[in-house]
């Protein structure tokens, strides 16, 4: 038999939704169908089928964390990225994907110290039209020459300051935070696909933790505890950029601690707290994704 390599690796070059993500970690697809009718046995060996709603929807993991916000608020486009292929040269030797109207609806960005950030990003495809299926929405090209190297802005290697209120927290070790849209969706009439993708941002939610090795205490208290009791407030954070870049502002506004875990072992670890929180609305100035009186916001 003839040798065949069809083989793809290392995705690059994306862009989604008008926002160009460097530091591409992974970009999973999943497609099929939502609906899938079965029959009773009826006295057959196996039921009969059918098969209706079809569906694209994926992740991206990238290391550019800094744009989480951008793509929760650009307007809904295409998410375009390439693939090497294995053993063509390099001028043919890539396959494009265009994925059409990604809605994103999920950010989560993650700290680690002394590495670096990441940041996912799920999304739900909206179909043109009631003829539109899986190869409209999830379209290839072979034969691509090498997408433009897209710069990424790496980072998040070191929280180095942070605040909930007047507050200090102090070494800061994880952080993790969550936005999260629902989606409603509808696949009728004559539709192939989900025509109606709307991401409800009425209906959000956002959440975190942090951990930290601050085992302060003040009035017979652990820091850990008197967050746990504090007033919602802003929880800032002070993050250190990668190759010399401007350290980045992260702000989560209202974070509200509902509970900590404290954590210490017979090693040589230092004990470490790690609280949740969420972001509790105002009703005074509303919290909203965009606008004066954002839920995050980088700068």
């Amino acid at each position: 038999m003839a040798t065949v390599n069809q083989r793809v690796k290392t995705p690059q070059g994306v862009v989604v939704n008008g926002v160009d993500v460097g530091g591409v970690m992974t970009a999973r697809i999943n497609s099929g169908y939502d609906v899938i009718a079965k029959s009773t046995p009826d006295g057959l060996a196996l039921p009969v089928k059918d098969k209706e709603c079809q569906f694209v929807r994926g992740t991206i993991v990238t290391q550019d964390w800094v744009h989480a916000v951008d793509l929760l608020t650009g307007t809904v486009g295409t998410k375009v990225f390439f693939e090497r292929r294995a053993g063509i040269a390099e001028t043919t030797g890539y396959i494009k994907h265009t994925i059409t109207k990604p809605v994103i609806h999920n950010v989560t960005i993650t700290l680690t110290k002394e590495g670096y950030a990441v940041c996912s990003y799920d999304f739900e495809c909206r179909a043109a039209d009631e003829t539109k299926g899986i190869a409209d929405m999830w379209a290839l090209l072979d034969g691509q020459a090498k997408p433009s190297y897209l710069a990424a802005a790496w980072g998040g290697l070191r929280i180095l300051t942070a605040l909930h209120a007047a507050v200090p927290i102090y070494h800061v070790t994880a952080f993790s935070f969550t936005l999260t849209i629902p989606l409603s969706k509808a696949c009728n009439d004559g539709d192939v696909g989900y025509t109606c993708v709307d991401a409800d941002l009425d209906a959000m939610t956002a959440a975190g933790s942090i951990t930290f090795q601050d085992s302060s205490i003040a009035t017979a208290t652990l820091l850990a505890q008197r967050l746990t009791v504090a007033a919602p407030a802003a929880l800032v954070l002070s993050i250190r950029q990668g190759q010399g870049a401007a350290s980045k502002t992260l702000t989560i506004a209202n974070a509200d601690f509902n509970s900590f875990d404290s954590s210490g072992g017979g090693g040589l670890g230092f004990t470490e707290h790690t609280g949740r929180f969420d972001v509790a609305n105002l009703t005074g100035t509303p919290l909203t994704l965009a606008g004066a009186n954002k839920i995050i916001t980088i700068a």
